[in-house]
């Protein structure tokens, strides 16, 4: 009877401490959880906060844009958008970003149009100046014809997962990347050169990468190349008759070819602003393209990516 009476106390206390234990876990998981909330609301609005810097900077590039169409139809390098990476500091952070002219790089989709020659040989031109294979210009093409890459299939079918391409133009540079034949590596060397935009667009010989303008005239020697880039600094051609009257005499027997004048512009439509912004340790970027209009309507949002690196 002792013994009974001297463990009941034991077997309280040891219930008691289990009860203590199970409360304190609920505790903890509550409060756990309750943390977990706000730390997510947190974050939540940390981006949300990031997200309208984005926005400002965009309405940024929409009215530098804007601003540089009302002093004339020319764009070059000297422009208040060209080639300047704004930087504003904000509390808890930065915001970055650059705007560049789309038309200064190739347009990939000049290959969808199968009789247009001069882009597949221009183009070839491009990739062995990359120290890349030309025939690489044909694997290209053949995604980008209309009726798709037909001799192509079965590369496609092979990938994981399986692609089936449906030809034509593309919207982003980055569906390039689903080609068999063009290695990650090739990808990366090319991307900075090239641009996705409507097949009938015009390449500025006032911003174009030097590399492209050469693959576009391909007896242009790099003295003449050179010289043409570094009067374009700081005097742009006003227009393209100026260019190739200045251009003529560095292009040696191979001239231009026939019909290649229409090609070449000296101002641009298409933009693209690539910016980030970090804020409290959160990094948003975000690429916008703009189609910029005849006034009175102006630049627009053609449309935007927003990522998390």
């Amino acid at each position: 009877m002792r013994r009974g009476q001297g463990t009941a106390p034991g077997f309280v206390l040891l219930n008691a401490l289990i009860l203590v234990a199970v409360l304190a876990a609920a505790a903890v998981f509550v409060l756990g959880r309750a943390e977990g909330a706000r730390l997510r609301q947190v974050g939540l609005q940390t981006a949300t906060q990031a997200g309208f810097y984005l926005d400002g900077f965009e309405a940024l590039a929409l009215a530098l844009l804007r601003r540089d169409q009302q002093d004339g139809a020319v764009d070059g390098p000297e422009d208040a958008w060209a080639g300047v990476v704004h930087r504003v500091e904000i509390a808890r952070g930065q915001v970055t970003g650059r705007i560049d002219d789309l038309q200064g790089r190739f347009n990939i989709n000049w290959l969808a149009n199968p009789a247009d020659l001069a882009a597949l040989e221009g183009f070839g031109r491009l990739l062995a100046a990359l120290g890349m294979r030309p025939e690489l210009a044909t694997r290209i093409a053949r995604t980008l014809h209309p009726d798709g890459p037909a001799q192509d299939r079965q590369a496609y079918a092979r990938q994981r997962p399986p692609v089936a391409p449906v030809g034509g133009p593309v919207l982003l540079v980055e569906q390039l990347r689903q080609i068999p034949a063009l290695s990650p590596r090739d990808y990366d060397r090319l991307a900075p050169y090239l641009a996705a935009l409507p097949s009938d667009s015009q390449l500025n010989v006032n911003t174009a990468a030097p590399l492209v303008l050469q693959s576009l005239l391909p007896g242009l020697k790099a003295a003449g190349l050179d010289q043409l880039v570094q009067e374009r600094a700081t005097r742009p051609f006003l227009s393209v008759e100026a260019f190739l009257e200045r251009a003529r005499p560095f292009l040696g027997d191979a001239g231009l070819a026939e019909g290649e004048d229409l090609r070449l512009a000296v101002g641009s439509l298409w933009f693209a602003a690539d910016f980030a912004v970090e804020l409290d340790g959160l990094v948003l970027q975000r690429v916008t393209v703009f189609e910029r209009r005849p006034l009175p309507y102006g630049p627009r949002v053609a449309y935007r990516l927003e990522t998390t690196p």
